[in-house]
């Protein structure tokens, strides 16, 4: 029994089956993560060291030399570019693609334990990490009130952002702006000098002496008791009265010197390494990244839904404005793209009831579409793929090619209900005839993207950027190859059964329009057939006129010019700039005010103003090493 006999002669169990996978389809569309593009994975890795206090030469000197010089012998490392600042070294990392990152990251954490020993005292323990696109931030809000910035700060750091971690999909949001409250311990050097001190011996005394620290346990009645000693700070008097050192009297006793008789204790604020400015006015932000694999467009309703919720519970002369939020884009590239397969389909559609002048053809194949397009989303889910705009351009490219398969299988089912035979014999045959051309056909057109996918390790980033395209075309190839065979003869058979002019001759109004079209489209055969004819007769002119198309096409294909990716309307223009290393936050701040001043005057149309100053730079600005750069700002 041939294929096509056994699908129309079990009607019933390939309807279940599809209905099965339509519902398992509509389940996974509703499922798939949506971003603006692909989630990338670039061989890089980063190595961040925090050496407190310590200047960006010694960072450089004591700090990345040694770490460079460790991790130059790992396998596979292309390229190591290190980032020294105040307080702060990275090293950036980059392999060849296809270098498993997890494997590259223990051969680093070897290393790095040979070179441990080299660092100085003083500073941290080398962190891996993995860079991650979703570590972008994809919205920030800012906090602004009838209130000084670091009250505004406080109550980011005790409400406002720990409110915004608990919602599903977020990893993190980040506070800048403002100040922090400390206790500042300042000594003059006078008294240090005085009575023979170190900066270095006094921060070991307080660190030694503000701990907390277990202290066993005791078994009473049959219950363990878990005992802490009580060593932290309670107060500023506590702290004051903190011994540092002792001195020898005349009399030979020993005097305790407390921290207070050297150095002047109070509650302050830590000194400003970042500052924010929305249209003039002092400001913190917050900014939010989302959680590897989620997805972005439903994190971003989630905050906002919690942020609404939000406004409710903190006090009423503090607002919450959204200042960014890429998901607006994500949803308006999705929707324009996702439009635009819609219109395709509904085209496809129309141009086919033009040509075939029948109702249940035109259904069938306006059937097979949507399925094909949930099928498609199901074997996405499955892949691990994303809604993005480069797997929906692979769909839209599939829309065109989805009813291919449909219409060829549907036409020769047609061509034999014109001659007269019976529904399901003709379903057969019709079916049967074309099964080798359609799948020789959309294997042709698979072997185009087949190699993208073979080769993607050896294109590197356009190879993950379009593996995602490559995917969905041969997902959406493959299942419009599916419908044709499995669906199509069964709908023309038995659900909807395919009638001609020969069982169903038109009458009424209808005939006259009918001939019409017959006779357009006679026209046309008459039409091709004469200018087949003339190109057969004119051989020589045909080829060279399409050789001379050959040649001017590749000549012009310089000045069409080449671009890795089209630019996109944004709806935000952002302007960095770097001072000499060492320029202090307050000229940095006046720079950035001259411009504020300059896009005043200048630019019409804006919503808003924002300065960011202190800000890192680099790879740094956007996975949040290091330590501000008092030099750095943007303006936004």
């Amino acid at each position: 029994m041939s294929l096509a006999k056994t699908v129309v002669s079990r009607p019933t169990t390939m309807f279940i089956i599809f209905v099965l996978l339509i519902l398992i389809g509509i389940f996974a569309a509703l499922n798939l993560p949506i971003d603006l593009t692909p989630e990338i994975n670039p061989p890089y890795l980063v190595i961040s060291t925090s050496y407190t206090g310590a200047s960006p030469e010694e960072v450089e000197r004591t700090v990345t030399r040694s770490i460079e010089s460790g991790i130059l012998s790992v396998s596979s490392l292309e390229q190591a570019t290190s980032v020294s600042s105040k307080g702060s070294s990275i090293v950036i990392m980059e392999f060849t693609y296809g270098t498993d990152t997890i494997d590259a990251a223990n051969s680093i954490r070897d290393s790095l334990e040979m070179v441990k020993d080299y660092l100085p005292s003083g500073a941290g323990t080398p962190m891996i990490f993995r860079f991650n696109p979703s570590m972008i931030p994809i919205m920030s809000f800012m906090i602004t009130g009838n209130r000084t910035p670091e009250e505004l700060r406080q109550l980011a750091e005790d409400t406002i952002a720990p409110r915004i971690e608990q919602t599903p999909g977020v990893a993190m949001a980040s506070i800048s702006g403002g100040r922090e409250k400390v206790i500042r311990v300042e000594i003059p050097q006078s008294r240090l000098e005085a009575y023979g001190l170190t900066i270095t011996q006094i921060q070991q005394m307080l660190s030694a002496q503000n701990t907390q620290v277990s202290a066993g346990s005791i078994v009473d009645n049959g219950l363990s008791y878990i005992l802490t000693t009580m060593g932290e700070y309670q107060s500023l008097d506590e702290l004051k009265a903190t011994p540092i050192s002792y001195k020898v009297t005349s009399s030979q006793m020993p005097v305790a010197v407390r921290l207070q008789d050297i150095a002047d204790v109070f509650e302050g604020y830590r000194d400003e390494e970042s500052i924010v400015y929305v249209n003039g006015e002092p400001s913190v932000q917050i900014t939010i990244q989302k959680q590897s694999g989620k997805n972005s467009v439903q994190t971003a309703r989630d905050v906002r839904s919690r942020i609404s919720r939000l406004v409710k519970e903190i006090p009423q002369d503090v607002q919450l404005t959204e200042l960014m939020n890429t998901t607006d884009q994500i949803e308006n590239s999705i929707g324009q793209v996702g439009s635009t397969a819609v219109s395709g389909a509904v085209l496809a559609i129309i141009i086919l009831f033009i040509f075939l002048r029948s109702i249940k053809p035109t259904v069938i194949i306006g059937i097979s579409i949507p399925v094909s397009i949930v099928i498609t989303m199901l074997c996405m889910y499955f892949a691990g793929l994303t809604l993005n705009l480069m797997t929906l351009a692979g769909m839209v490219l599939g829309v065109g090619m989805l009813v291919d398969n449909s219409i060829v299988i549907l036409e020769n089912i047609y061509h034999y209900r014109e001659k007269g035979t019976k529904l399901t014999i003709a379903s057969v045959i019709g079916t049967q005839e074309m099964i080798l051309a359609i799948v020789g056909s959309t294997l042709t057109t698979l072997c185009i993207f087949l190699p993208l996918l073979m080769f993607q390790s050896e294109l590197g980033m356009p190879g993950e950027l379009f593996s995602g395209l490559a995917f969905t075309v041969v997902f959406s190839l493959s299942v419009s190859l599916f419908i044709a065979i499995f669906l199509v003869p069964v709908l023309s058979s038995r659900y909807l059964p395919l009638m001609t002019r020969t069982q169903r001759p038109l009458t009424g109004f209808l005939l006259p329009l009918d001939n019409v079209f017959n006779r357009f489209f006679d026209g046309m055969t008459m039409g091709y057939r004469r200018a087949v004819s003339w190109v057969l007769k004119h051989k020589f002119v045909t080829i060279l006129f399409i050789f001379a198309l050959l040649i001017i096409s590749i000549v012009l294909v310089p000045k069409i010019g080449y671009v890795f990716m089209p630019s996109q309307g944004e709806n935000s223009v952002s302007l960095s700039i770097s001072l000499p290393i060492g320029t202090p936050l307050a000229d940095t701040e006046s720079v950035l005010k001259q411009l504020e001043l300059i896009v005043q005057k200048e630019i019409h149309g804006y919503e808003r103003i924002i300065l960011n100053l202190g800000s890192v730079g680099g790879i740094g600005a956007m996975l949040g090493f290091g330590g501000g750069s008092s030099n750095t700002g943007s303006i936004q």
